[in-house]
């Protein structure tokens, strides 16, 4: 999407989107300690709404994160996720032990598209369980790119049923990425029940913008917008 829209051109703007991005440079397959570290301090230096790491990785940001207001957002079945109920209950328990403070668990698209939604919705339940106990909210991610837009309604109503504090357009591992139309159609959807993230191909503050202004709260966001920051002279 980078390019499509105009550049946020003032410092309120940019303040306005900087609480709101969610840093997920730490999210490569690859990544290692190093980059965790790194992207922990980025997050610290600009005021990012949080960190994403994955399990292996939350002792760690937890460590380096101390004293800091950001979060650490940690991914659960990710990226398919269809682990069973219990596996995700288990990975999210230690998440949260280990110091995480927002979930963000992938739907299981697999008994999605298999139509049993009664699973679906209570396997994001299981998990809105076990964060509850920590006050901790969860993001569901649908995966936008492998579903049509009843689809895409179907998804969001399931997990708004079951009591997530979001619903996410993508991991960015899988087709496709937040557009204007899934954001507005995900808002629609869920209304005042659960709050919207933009995720996947969210390239730049342009983006970022486009996607707060539609409806969404949240919004990812990696190397582009720090070379944006750099070139504008933003500090926080």
């Amino acid at each position: 999407m980078q390019g499509f829209f105009s550049m946020p051109e003032s410092k309120e703007i940019i303040e306005q989107i900087i609480p709101k991005i969610d840093y997920t440079s730490a999210l490569d397959p690859f990544s290692t300690s190093k980059d965790v570290i790194d992207a922990c301090e980025v997050v610290k230096r600009y005021g990012f709404a949080t960190v994403c790491v994955y399990p292996t990785w939350v002792k760690l940001a937890k460590e380096h994160m101390a004293g800091c207001k950001s979060g650490i957002l940690v991914t659960v079945g990710f990226p398919h996720g269809s682990t069973t109920t219990e596996a995700k209950c288990a990975e999210t328990l230690q998440a949260l032990k280990d110091g995480a403070t927002e979930i963000d668990m992938v739907i299981n698209i697999a008994r999605f598209f298999d139509g049993d939604y009664d699973y679906v919705k209570n396997d994001i339940a299981a998990v809105v369980k076990v964060c509850s106990e920590y006050r901790v909210g969860v993001k569901a991610i649908l995966e936008v790119g492998y579903l049509s837009d009843e689809q895409i309604v179907k998804a969001a109503e399931l997990a708004a049923e079951a009591g997530v504090e979001f619903v996410k357009t993508s991991t960015g591992f899988g087709p496709g990425r937040a557009t204007m139309h899934n954001i507005a159609l995900l808002k629609q959807t869920v209304g005042d029940r659960c709050k919207v993230k933009a995720s996947g191909g969210v390239a730049s503050l342009e983006d970022q913008w486009a996607f707060i202004q539609e409806g969404a709260s949240r919004v990812a966001g990696r190397g582009v917008i720090l070379e944006q920051l750099n070139r504008i002279g933003y500090v926080k």
